[in-house]
């Protein structure tokens, strides 16, 4: 019995993965449940088993990565009144998470950073979860100005917004390669670039 269940759910994950690098590749409207299932080797008596529709199966997988990311932005959220040093390095925490997130699961990143704006479904999942993001960031933020960390006249929620468009843009360029300005960072090691987006979103382009 329990390795039957185990068996449902490796088979399930396994669903997941070749719907996410299809609907990646391919477009969700150009996969079909059909292609999932042949790549899986199963039925589609199998695929039903597990999920609804293509559309219930895409927002689960959709559902994990916010869940994950969410957890990541929360390691900022500080309890104590540290120094700006130490401010740096919970950040560079939280940006770590995300990128090496985005590494493992680059065709999830895709589908987030690009949208699926032909399914207002999809895309308004899409567009909860950029917001619960922003909102993560606010929640940090006004929790460091309550500590007197920041400066007082500070906008937590614009700060927020700031603090995504720098995430979302470097991330795009570092994860899909197809801008000339994504040159630019393939000379450079992940960790690298981290430490130079969180230096540019504390210090800015003077470093003060």
């Amino acid at each position: 019995m329990m390795q039957d269940r185990m068996r449902r759910q490796d088979r399930k994950q396994q669903l997941l993965a070749i719907a996410l690098e299809l609907f990646a590749t391919k477009g969700f409207e150009n996969t079909k449940i059909s292609d999932i299932v042949a790549k899986a080797e199963v039925s589609q008596g199998t695929f039903y088993w597990h999920f609804e529709s293509k559309e219930a199966i895409c927002l689960e997988m959709l559902e994990a990565g916010r869940v994950q990311i969410l957890n990541a932005i929360q390691i900022g959220y500080r309890t104590t009144k540290v120094d700006v040093k130490d401010s740096v390095v919970s950040s560079m925490n939280i940006f770590e998470h995300i990128f090496q997130f985005a590494e493992e699961n680059p065709f999830l990143m895709q589908i987030i950073l690009k949208g699926i704006h032909s399914q207002p479904t999809l895309q308004a999942k899409v567009d909860e979860i950029k917001t619960d993001m922003e909102a993560a960031f606010a929640k940090n933020i006004r929790r460091a100005k309550e500590l007197h960390m920041t400066n007082e006249h500070i906008n937590p929620e614009m700060q927020a917004v700031f603090v995504m468009s720098l995430l979302e843009g470097v991330l795009s360029r570092w994860l899909f390669k197809t801008s000339s300005s994504s040159q630019v960072l393939q000379h450079h090691s992940l960790q690298q670039i981290i430490e130079e987006t969180v230096k540019f979103e504390f210090f800015g382009i003077f470093g003060v």
